[in-house]
């Protein structure tokens, strides 16, 4: 479970972070966050002190309390036992100085009904939403152990962007959308998407965490399954938070969301927290800096946001995926992606690709390789046709002709040996253009498969020439 149970709000009457500044009044919002336990008091001097047991947060007969592993403003989560069951559990407390407060218990509520109609292999399960003996609220839930994504991604530092890695944290990114794309197919928005609301457990399961913020969308908004109810008879949506208040983490929130404009709210807002939980994976760091969230506060125009490759050694960061994260993080949400699910596609089409192919656009007649030069890269044909030929004294021969599909380049790249004919594009083409560093990586060419790859490519290189000097000879 995440070290801050509850969701955090923003709000321009809050205490102090030095971070984010809210301009406009002159104070700064922050996350509401827990304080730690209360200590002890200190024992008035030649007192002998006596241990005491701390308080009990849960006074509950099914579950026994073990330890606390999370503070929040307005509830504490901890590890307890399940006599019923003799497992382990989450339970996720809300505190008894908030038990008068209706607005907090109703969404202390809403969150449990909403996670637990949210029924998917990464989304935390609910066991139960109840009441202690002594009348507090607590929801049941389950123990997930492991790391958050934040804790992965520090653990990893740079070398989070090795292709092996890199695609670990891939496949990751993918279970997460695969959750807020059924979620959003339920009517429900998380509005609190962020590395550290994403549990990645021992043995590698994704559970994307802390629905404490999420709100149910009216009924006319689009959805495809059956929807999520928060009040019991009705499928009712959320309650709308306080106009102008910002409820979310500054450093992942669009424009709307850090506006507070509630209204304006949907399932792009979980696109954009989607880029910008992508982008910390490519540059380390949130997406939105001070100097763009008092632009918005402002209501100002922001600074652009720096594409992670800028944030990072170069040549670290898949342009693709760099472009893929940008237009998620698109303030418009009108230039975001229409949906997780498109989102998702270009992502499995970049895990599908080569991991460092930039897309070339070559007028008909340009030449793309030279017969003689070395090879650096090879090519892949997505869009028109191109020509192979060879130089035979004063004229050339053409060899074949290539169209979508087909790939040339590559025995040069393989055998280190000056290439053996040149490519002309006969029309306006697109290429993806995968250099040999891609490929030496992608094939392993220092390993026993390298060795075996490296041998065909000598051999056909060895075969075409001799082929083509029997042509020349005139017996074929």
């Amino acid at each position: 479970m995440p070290a801050n149970p509850d969701h955090t709000a923003l709000s321009p009457e809050d205490g102090a972070d030095d971070e984010y500044a809210d301009v406009r009044s002159g104070r700064r919002p922050t996350m509401r966050s827990a304080a730690p336990p209360p200590s002890e008091p200190t024992a008035p001097a030649g007192h002998v002190s006596i241990a005491r047991k701390p308080p009990t947060l849960l006074d509950s007969e099914r579950y026994t309390e073990q330890v606390v592993i999370g503070y929040g403003g307005s509830s504490v989560v901890i590890r307890a036992f399940d006599n019923d069951f003799l497992r382990c559990v989450a339970v996720k407390i809300l505190k008894s100085e908030v038990g008068d407060d209706g607005s907090r218990v109703d969404r202390f509520a809403e969150e449990a009904r909403i996670t637990g109609q949210l029924e998917h292999p990464n989304i935390v399960p609910v066991y139960e939403l109840g009441r202690d003996r002594v009348g507090r609220r607590f929801l049941s839930m389950k123990l997930v152990q492991g790391q958050n994504l934040q804790e992965t991604l520090l653990r990893l530092g740079e070398s989070r962007l090795e292709p092996a890695h890199l695609g670990e944290l891939l496949q990751v990114f993918h279970k997460i959308c695969d959750a807020v794309d059924f979620a959003h197919s339920r009517g429900v928005i998380h509005r609190d998407l962020k590395p550290t609301n994403v549990m990645i457990s021992d043995f590698g399961q994704v559970y994307v965490l802390d629905w404490g913020i999420a709100r149910v969308l009216p009924d006319d908004a689009c959805h495809e399954g059956p929807r999520v109810r928060v009040r019991p008879g009705s499928a009712h949506h959320s309650e709308l938070d306080p106009a102008g208040t910002p409820v979310g983490t500054p450093g992942y929130m669009p424009p709307e969301q850090l506006e507070g404009r509630h209204h304006q709210q949907d399932t792009q807002t979980d696109i954009f927290a989607l880029g910008a939980t992508l982008y910390e994976m490519l540059a380390g760091q949130p997406p939105l800096t001070p100097a763009i969230m008092s632009a918005l506060w402002l209501d100002k125009s922001p600074p652009p946001i720096l594409a992670p490759e800028k944030r990072v050694p170069p040549g670290r960061v898949p342009p693709e995926l760099s472009r893929i994260a940008m237009r998620a993080l698109s303030f418009d949400p009108v230039n975001r992606y229409l949906s997780v699910a498109d989102l998702k596609r270009d992502i499995e089409l970049f895990q599908r690709g080569a991991w460092d192919a930039p897309r070339a656009e070559v007028a008909a007649g340009s030449e793309i390789v030279t017969e003689g030069e070395a090879g650096d890269a090879a090519y892949v044909i997505l869009e028109g046709y191109c020509v192979a030929h060879r130089r035979d004294g004063e004229s050339d021969i053409e060899l074949r002709v290539m169209g979508p599909g087909e790939v040339f380049g590559e025995t040069a790249v393989f055998s280190d040996k000056p290439r053996t004919a040149s490519v002309k594009a006969r029309t306006d083409a697109v290429l993806l253009r995968v250099t040999g560093d891609v490929l030496a990586k992608a094939v392993g060419l220092n390993s026993w498969m390298g060795s075996f790859v490296r041998a065909l490519a000598d051999r056909f290189r060895e075969a075409d020439q001799r082929l083509y000097a029997r042509e020349r000879a005139g017996g074929v």
